[in-house]
């Protein structure tokens, strides 16, 4: 029988987590489902913890890739093999609800939608307890492609594990491989093509959050990947003509951040442009926190301060922050 729904669960080195996320999969109430595991060359017992659920239930398929190649790539993978028409990400070292694949394709097929997003809450690695940071949608209900975008700088941010997607959405688009958040050069190209967009206001996903995840990496590719994914969807949404107001507030925080990053260098383009591009503003975007408001108006009206400010605190900021 054909599933209704393929959950793509890319899988590496995470044999100490796996069985929790696998687990919380296996009790799907949702019967009519695949779960594809793509086994990204784990160094580790996550390729071989992948066959001992394969082999005790059937609605596991597991893909293991004969090198490492990155998320990017197994999340490809598991796109080529993907037999359902709705689609739906889990990260291996997170966990879900029971109701994870049902409720948003219940809502899918009643509603028509190409695309569906739904809650999730933050969980301390360590401690399992949740942090006080759970994202929920204020009201459920069908939303524009403009009220969606909004949504998803907001609240819904870039991720994949907390939508459901139209196969569809995904003809015409493949994650970026060998890029670090692949998932913001990615997610807003479904939200483009997508013509009817629902928020479902249920929290049915746990992510994770710990020091060294893709979330908090501080390292130099990390950021440039963020810069060269964030930069690249800026375009892409002025070329799809996102309002002129949001399109600003957008660049000036993706400049913001690299400002922040990057000690001031006006041998380097993408400084130099971030730098112009704070100083030529009219106003302090309305959504910054206090701290990123504090700190563009002294980058914009005193780069010395603001630079000795971010040297003693420190560059490390992550850029949602």
């Amino acid at each position: 029988m054909r599933p209704l729904v393929s959950v793509i669960v890319p899988v590496y080195k995470v044999e100490d987590v796996l069985a929790r996320c696998l687990d919380s999969l296996c009790r799907q109430s949702l019967s009519e489902i695949e779960i594809i595991l793509v086994d990204d060359a784990s160094p580790d017992r996550s390729g071989e913890i992948c066959e001992e659920y394969a082999e005790k239930n059937s609605r596991f398929r597991v893909i293991h890739h004969p090198e490492h190649r990155g998320v990017a790539a197994a999340r490809n993978t598991g796109l080529a093999h993907a037999a359902a028409d709705y689609l739906m990400f889990v990260d291996s070292d997170d966990w879900v609800h029971e109701d994870f694949c049902k409720l948003p394709y219940e809502c899918a097929k009643q509603n028509q939608a190409d695309l569906v997003m739904f809650g999730y809450q933050l969980i301390n690695k360590h401690s399992l307890c949740k942090l006080n940071l759970k994202k929920n949608f204020d009201e459920s209900g069908s939303k524009t492609q403009l009220e969606a975008l909004n949504l998803y700088f907001t609240k819904s941010k870039a991720w994949l594990w907390n939508k459901m997607f139209k196969k569809s959405l995904f003809h015409t688009i493949l994650f970026p491989e060998g890029y670090l958040y692949e998932d913001i050069g990615t997610t807003y190209k479904t939200f483009l093509l997508a013509d009817t967009i629902w928020c479902l206001d249920k929290e049915l996903y746990y992510q994770c959050y710990y020091h060294g995840s893709i979330t908090t990496l501080r390292t130099g590719k990390a950021f440039k990947d963020w810069y060269a994914m964030s930069i690249q969807q800026y375009h892409d949404l002025a070329a799809w003509r996102y309002p002129e107001d949001k399109l600003e507030s957008l660049l000036q925080n993706i400049a913001l951040t690299y400002c922040i990053r990057r000690k001031a260098d006006w041998q380097d383009s993408d400084y130099v442009f971030c730098f112009k591009t704070l100083q030529s503003a009219s106003h302090i975007p309305e959504h910054f926190t206090w701290k990123r408001k504090i700190l563009f108006v002294l980058l914009k009206y005193c780069p010395t301060v603001f630079d000795l400010v971010c040297n003693l605190w420190g560059r490390r900021w992550h850029c949602n922050e």
